[in-house]
């Protein structure tokens, strides 16, 4: 009997161990340890105006796998309650973002339904997250009030693993940002950047509809720019904003709904004065059973007109987090009160920098292939009237944020054409360096005087390596990219990274100006 009885213990021993140290969830494997120990912090409290509190200090190792959270009714309250997290000891949270916002309700709503695997919210303000948020010394979950106090509830339960290590690398990150208005026809808004090696696990997305020129969804899609300066760049382009989100026929009469891994849970008509009546709406997106994986970087916007819009993104990364948007205070985190700016524009900060490029305008056929045939010349300069300055996106540049109209219509930003891309690289000494270039359509390389490479048209986003000969001091790099409707939806983006023979970057520089 003993026998028996010592057997079934290792065998249940054995099933805890092999689900903790899988931790297989919605797409996402962990690498967590071997025996855990279920635990639960639980806390309510009043979170005084313009403080912060500390709700639950977790020691590791360890994962948090739920958080339940609820607060007061008062209006706008979701956004007077910021959730922060930190693993580890470090400065900066992994997790910054309005309650509200965090749990997947926008626009200072106080609750609507929502049942996905990641996320639950039911009447009336009672949110829950399932993501698993591993760590190795230790987790902090802070809440701070804003212009008024808050009674804040909360329960986070956790697997504790006692006398254990923490292989998992991965931290578990969430970043909230919006702008008023927001970039119309063109820039797109933005709503990631960040480093390798990662996995993005999905985001939500909300839309106060102020500019009447169109339905909300004909700004675009999501725009997804994965490792530009990576071996295998990719780009994923949407078609339109509703379709995103599972649904169709421009979201403007839509339905409300919650499904598994995309959906649009909340939308509602308001009376602004407008000729038509406007609309808040909220849509999410998962990719648990597409996942989405970075090496080296992750960048992504999604297309816009000028709305009051604002976002949530949910994602792993192994590298310490590095914050791309501050926090406003708590009275412009309001719905409907125009952002303020600081230096630079929004209050976006600085990303890494990957490179300054020129976009000539788009030319049509004959002119493309008289520019094809030119030889570069260095000491004729750009003129900034006619042509586009752009930084790179870790790599990455979209010719469509400088080179799109303000048209009517989902079709409209399918632009057929042809630009010249131009920037300048420098080296001390001649070499051939090796460049990794990847797009999509057709693309024709010249370095300096040297003869044209056509690289081919392709109907899907690819990569291709060659070798980049390089005089010393300053070389033209000009590239001369088409767009025609393929397989991305009238995407026109290319990804260029160049390394010398030793391995160092080459970061492009734009041409002088005129």
């Amino acid at each position: 009997m003993k026998n028996r009885f010592a057997t079934l213990v290792v065998l249940l021993l054995a099933m805890a161990a092999t689900e903790a140290s899988t931790a297989q969830q919605y797409g996402v494997t962990l690498d967590l340890p071997e025996v855990s120990v279920s635990r639960r912090s639980s806390l309510a409290t009043t979170v005084p105006a313009r403080t912060r509190r500390v709700i639950a200090e977790l020691e590791g190792p360890g994962c948090i796998g739920h958080i339940w959270a609820s607060h007061s009714l008062g209006k706008h309250s979701s956004r007077n309650v910021i959730i922060r997290i930190y693993f580890d000891d470090e400065p900066i949270p992994y997790v910054e973002a309005p309650s509200g916002d965090f749990f997947g309700v926008m626009h200072g709503e106080h609750y609507y339904p929502i049942n996905t695997p990641y996320l639950s919210v039911q009447a009336k303000i009672a949110y829950n997250s399932q993501f698993q948020m591993p760590f190795a010394k230790s987790a902090r979950v802070e809440f701070e009030a804003g212009d008024r106090s808050e009674v804040v509830y909360c329960m986070v339960n956790w697997q504790h693993f006692p006398n254990q290590k923490m292989k998992e690398n991965r931290r578990f990150c969430a970043r909230w940002r919006r702008e008023f208005p927001a970039p119309s026809f063109g820039e797109n808004f933005f709503m990631l950047d960040a480093d390798g090696p990662g996995q993005l696990l999905g985001y939500v997305y909300g839309v106060r509809l102020t500019d009447n020129r169109d339905r909300w969804s004909h700004g675009g899609a999501d725009n997804i720019y994965i490792d530009g300066n990576g071996e295998h760049p990719s780009y994923i382009r949407g078609i339109g904003g509703e379709d995103t989100f599972g649904t169709s026929d421009g979201g403007s009469m839509h339905v409300s709904t919650t499904h598994l891994s995309a959906s649009m849970p909340f939308y509602q008509q308001f009376d602004d004065g407008a000729a038509r009546p406007s609309k808040y709406v909220t849509g999410y997106r998962f990719f648990h059973t597409d996942p989405v994986y970075f090496q080296k970087s992750i960048h992504m916007r999604f297309g816009s007109m000028s709305n009051d819009i604002c976002s949530t993104v949910y994602w792993y990364q192994e590298a310490p987090v590095r914050p791309f948007y501050k926090m406003p205070p708590f009275s412009d985190l309001v719905p409907g009160r125009e952002s303020p700016k600081i230096p630079g524009g929004t209050h976006d900060l600085p990303l890494p920098d990957s490179g300054t490029w020129w976009i000539s305008p788009v030319l049509d056929d004959t002119a493309a292939e008289a520019a094809a045939r030119t030889p570069l010349d260095l000491s004729v300069a750009i003129d900034p009237k006619e042509w586009a300055e752009r930084q790179a996106m870790h790599g990455f540049i979209d010719v469509l944020h400088a080179r799109r109209t303000a048209s009517r219509g989902a079709e409209m930003y399918i632009h057929a054409g042809t630009v010249s891309v131009r920037c300048v690289v420098s080296v001390a000494r001649a070499m051939t360096a090796k460049a990794q270039i990847a797009w999509e359509d057709r693309l024709v390389l010249r370095v300096n005087d040297s003869t044209p490479v056509d690289l081919g048209k392709r109907k899907n986003f690819g990569s291709s390596t060659l070798a980049l000969p390089l005089k010393r001091g300053d070389n033209v790099i000009d590239v001369t990219l088409t767009n025609t409707r393929n397989f991305n939806h009238g995407g026109w983006a290319f990804a260029f990274h160049a390394t010398t023979p030793d391995g160092q970057v080459l970061l492009p520089q734009a041409p002088r100006q005129r």
